[in-house]
């Protein structure tokens, strides 16, 4: 088997500025904003008199990697080739321990049972795996992402998981 490796572009990668998307600036905010609301629901769940460390750990460190996820979010860490020819998977700004926490949620679920009702374990599913996949897309590709509208759309996934539970936001 050959392998082949695609050019390098001439100079390093930083050598090329950064240009922003139109209406990455608004759609970011946007994201920030969805974050924040997601991360207070998750807050605001509340916990049993004889909470465990799952359930701690839902309304502290999984809210906190929910809105530090969405308020980080960064298009200029997109996946890329280095210098020699060799693919890296971008972080769409955020970093690999708070991707770590977004992924604990299954392991964490179980415990939540008999402490949410299945729409709240549902919901919170739905928050966790829209912010990993707005992640993930952010970084493979920004472009398409922001200017095409699926930000904002997935920040709308997010925001309607995120509801007061009984209504929802409008």
């Amino acid at each position: 088997m050959t392998l082949s490796h695609l050019p390098v572009p001439a100079g390093p990668p930083d050598d090329v500025p950064y240009e922003t998307w139109k209406g990455e600036s608004e759609v970011l905010a946007e994201a920030g904003a969805a974050g924040r609301r997601a991360a207070a629901w998750l807050r605001a769940l509340p916990l049993p008199e004889a909470g465990g460390r799952p359930q701690r750990w839902v309304v502290a460190e999984l809210a906190d990697a929910v809105e530090w996820a969405m308020g980080s979010l960064d298009p200029g860490d997109c996946d890329r080739m280095d210098v020699d020819g060799v693919a890296v998977d971008g972080g769409g700004g955020v970093d690999a321990a708070t991707m770590a926490h977004l992924a604990g949620l299954p392991f964490a679920l179980p415990e939540t049972a008999g402490w949410l009702s299945p729409d709240q374990q549902v919901r919170l599913l739905a928050v966790v795996g829209t912010v990993t996949a707005i992640v993930r897309l952010l970084a493979h590709d920004p472009e398409s992402f922001i200017e095409h509208g699926e930000l904002s759309r997935m920040c709308a996934i997010l925001t309607h998981a995120a509801r007061p539970d009984g209504a929802a936001w409008t």
